[in-house]
């Protein structure tokens, strides 16, 4: 009777653990919306004699609740109605980071003794609207609060969907602005940056514009009891303008990134 009792009692104790559990992972996973997924992405510097960084990521093209979530940007909507929008966003930029490694690596930037160009953390607001014919206008104005460039960005974007051969092609075409201290940080080379040589000179470049496109292909498919899944490969290339080409730090002023994953919608 007392095994009975104490067994009785050890399936209780492990059915009420189970259902805490699944009662825990519902609260945090009922949150998650769109496709969270596991990639690699690939990104060939806009600087000289760098090579190619591979390294993997965790994107997210959905969001958790009311914050959106678009790879490295992040945001809450305060405004929509079915045809203008308007958001307070973050955003991660890392496409012109520069780390001492890479500049040890290299036998152009090895010649300068140069600071690491530090990933930026960027807030601002974002306004857009629905244009028809399936385009979507958006703008922003971002500025730095993590100490790097601590400057502003300015962008304005185009974006639509489409479905292509059982494809989801998602096209963004766009433009920046870069204020001085943004590309002076990233471009520049200052006094104390030179080594003793006649050949090495001190640049300052002014304000500039760079242009975007960015396109990612997505398929859709059931697996397990059900459950929507997604592939996908992308790119996105960033070319800057005179103020960042005529750099000694910079190649051609193209920066571009390639990128594959797998994940789930929820």
């Amino acid at each position: 009777m007392r095994r009975t009792t104490l067994a009785a009692l050890a399936a209780i104790s492990f059915s009420g653990s189970v259902v805490a559990e699944e009662s825990l992972w519902q609260t945090v996973s009922d949150p998650v919306h769109g496709l969270w997924s596991a990639g690699i992405t690939v990104k060939d510097s806009v600087f000289k004699d760098v090579d190619p960084v591979v390294s993997p990521a965790l994107l997210v093209f959905g969001g958790y609740g009311d914050v959106f979530i678009e790879a490295n940007r992040f945001g809450y909507g305060f405004y929509r109605d079915g045809t203008n929008f308007a958001s307070v966003i973050g955003n991660l930029r890392s496409h012109t980071r520069l780390t001492e490694d890479q500049i040890d690596d290299s036998k152009d930037l090895s010649q300068y003794d140069l600071d690491e160009r530090k990933a930026a953390l960027e807030v601002g607001i974002q306004a857009g609207r629905r244009l028809g014919a399936g385009w979507v206008g958006r703008a922003a104005l971002l500025q730095d609060i993590s100490g790097a460039h601590k400057s502003q960005e300015a962008e304005l974007l185009f974006y639509r969907r489409d479905d292509i051969a059982g494809l989801r092609i998602l096209t963004t075409i766009g433009a920046q602005y870069q204020a001085e201290k943004f590309n002076d940080y990233y471009f520049g080379i200052d006094a104390d940056e030179i080594k003793n040589s006649a050949t090495q000179k001190v640049y300052k470049p002014g304000a500039g514009f760079s242009a975007e496109l960015e396109v990612i292909a997505t398929y859709n498919f059931e697996w397990g009891a059900g459950e929507e899944w997604g592939a996908y490969a992308g790119l996105r290339h960033f070319q800057y303008d005179s103020e960042a080409q005529d750099s000694p730090l910079v190649d051609d002023g193209l920066v571009q990134q390639y990128f594959v994953g797998l994940g789930k919608y929820f």
